[in-house]
């Protein structure tokens, strides 16, 4: 939040992250108090600003997280289809290694799982190896584009992160949000993904 927001008040980033970390807690644990299992914090911006996310935006994630016995997550892509960010993604390379900034951090943290961008994406998939140990949320859906992903598809990018995550500790996911996209589309990409968590599973049983 604190990466769009004028401060005049602190006149500090780290001040004001520690003052919207404390008031997340508290709205967390109203949350786990009325039953919610899983409380997921998104960090977009962990991408970006990287000495920062090593000096305290990690600390503050874990403040904000601080006393709850529910699932925790953190969730960090490089955003939904937008214009601003699929413009930024041109200017990223062939090969996007951002979440080594940030991984070795996170490995070290409270949070219990990791929401991550991998289909159609540029990021190495090796990079998952860093964060061994947490709960990983795969990304096997592109939320940047109209066209649905097959099941194959799906399963394909699953058995790559398989490579680097427990099967137990492995759950697929979308890219990012699919507010942008329209209600069919976002049903289909969603079919998708459940048939393709399903090949991968049957896999792994037999």
């Amino acid at each position: 939040m604190i990466d769009t927001l004028y401060d005049d008040h602190y006149k500090s980033r780290e001040k004001l992250a520690w003052e919207f970390a404390q008031i997340l807690n508290e709205e967390a644990r109203e949350l786990e108090a009325a039953g919610v299992d899983i409380i997921q914090f998104d960090e977009p911006a962990f991408n970006v600003f990287f000495d920062e996310v090593n000096e305290w935006g990690v600390a503050t994630l874990d403040r904000a997280i601080e006393g709850l016995k529910c699932e925790t997550a953190v969730h960090i892509c490089y955003g939904y289809g937008i214009k601003a960010n699929t413009d930024w993604k041109k200017t990223l390379g062939s090969e996007w290694r951002q979440y080594e900034q940030a991984f070795p951090k996170l490995q070290k943290s409270s949070i219990g799982m990791v929401s991550l961008e991998c289909h159609n994406s540029h990021v190495p998939m090796e990079l998952i190896e860093l964060i061994r140990g947490k709960k990983v949320m795969v990304g096997a859906i592109d939320v940047a584009t109209d066209t649905i992903e097959t099941p194959e598809e799906v399963a394909s990018t699953l058995r790559k992160a398989l490579q680097f995550v427990d099967a137990d500790k492995l759950y697929p996911c979308t890219n990012c949000g699919m507010a942008p996209l329209s209600r069919a589309i976002a049903k289909g990409k969603l079919e998708a993904l459940s048939a393709g968590a399903e090949i991968v599973r049957k896999e792994l049983s037999s």
